[in-house]
């Protein structure tokens, strides 16, 4: 029995969030990337059978699906799946066939090759096309930086990646097993070093710091943003996996930050956990007032100490937090965090806004000049 075939039993809803989350970035990067003149690829290295056992669609129906629904990208598109299973292929063919009726799309290729470290070496990218990947692997060998760096080298192209958080901090606390993998990962040098670290840790404080030393790997190549997105176990309270984001553009974090957003947990004050909270180990929780001050005054905070006695627009202050993805706030925090402030007397704003009041709520439109007191 092939290790993913129960992965591909019934879909979870951790499996349907990343999934919208793919497919949804695909949407907005293919409309930004189809105006270029070029050709366009979506590459699924670990692609699996097109759906579950359910009938539920995967990533890649849903982005076939969004392209032959668009005649400028059956044109522009070109495709790559490819999954060690050939009973997956197969099927993921069958079904993308029986969707593409008439025969529209003429650039999928399928493989059955077995994705390894060395897999980046023998993969062929044309240097004018802009790439969207997504490395969904059952665990975590094949995982690559060099494989990521490769993905992402076009200009316009991003990786959304699979990190198995729970197997990779298990292999953290092993013996020299798997360091290779892990050094694939994380770098031999940091491998060792993070492992030491980790020793004295306790579950809770581990997590943050394995995920801070995989950004740290990834910025070393100059990936300039990162975004993980957390999952939890469907069997228990803890953290199973993440999904990640990696790209070279501040408008493609920008974007991919606002999806994850919508399909975040949040807080009372509307800030997001960058995580996904499933009706199995949250059902019938309940958000707590607490007496501390939440996240969303730490955002004040940093934009008074930022910005006190200055003048700057909001749609500055928003993109300069959209395309920060060292916070988990984005631009609706800062126009509501605004709202607070211009109530509180803290800041005025003194220009750009014709309508200063609506519903009984200040407005905070993007083109507004705020003067921070």
């Amino acid at each position: 029995m092939p290790e993913n075939e129960a992965f591909f039993s019934d879909q979870t809803e951790q499996s349907a969030t990343k999934a919208h989350i793919v497919s949804s970035y695909f949407t907005a990067w293919s409309r930004v990337i189809k105006k270029w003149d070029c050709r366009m690829a979506y590459i699924d290295l670990f692609c699996g059978p097109g759906r579950y056992d359910d009938n539920k669609p995967s990533a890649p129906i849903q982005i076939i699906q969004s392209t032959l629904s668009d005649p400028v990208l059956i044109e522009k598109m070109m495709f790559l799946f490819n999954d060690r299973d050939a009973a997956n292929i197969e099927s993921l063919r069958q079904e993308i066939t029986s969707l593409d009726t008439g025969k529209k799309l003429s650039r999928v290729k399928y493989y059955t090759e077995t994705i390894d470290i060395d897999t980046h070496s023998r993969l062929v990218i044309p240097r004018n096309v802009p790439v969207l990947s997504f490395v969904d692997p059952f665990g975590y060998k094949g995982l690559t930086r060099d494989l990521i760096n490769k993905l992402i080298a076009n200009s316009g192209s991003d990786c959304i990646f699979f990190f198995n958080y729970n197997r990779i901090n298990m292999a953290l606390s092993s013996n020299t097993k798997f360091d290779d993998h892990l050094a694939g990962i994380f770098g031999t040098e940091r491998t060792s070093l993070l492992k030491a670290q980790l020793a004295p840790l306790s579950p809770t404080q581990r997590e943050p710091v394995v995920i801070d030393a995989l950004i740290d790997a990834l910025l070393e190549d100059k990936s300039n943003y990162v975004l993980p997105f957390k999952f939890y176990s469907t069997e228990m309270l803890r953290t199973s996996h993440f999904i990640v984001f990696v790209t070279k553009n501040p408008v493609a974090c920008k974007i991919m930050k606002q999806i994850m957003y919508t399909n975040s947990a949040k807080d009372n004050d509307g800030v997001a956990t960058f995580s996904f909270e499933d009706s199995r180990n949250f059902a019938g929780s309940f958000s707590q007032l607490s007496l501390f001050d939440g996240p969303i005054k730490e955002l004040e905070r940093a934009m008074i100490s930022k910005y006190q006695g200055q003048t700057v627009t909001v749609q500055e202050l928003c993109d300069e937090v959209d395309c920060d993805f060292t916070n988990q706030f984005v631009s609706k925090n800062v126009t509501d965090v605004l709202k607070r402030m211009e109530l509180e007397g803290k800041i005025a704003v003194v220009a750009g806004r014709k309508i200063k009041v609506r519903g009984g709520v200040p407005t905070m439109p993007k083109k507004a000049t705020i003067l921070f007191k």
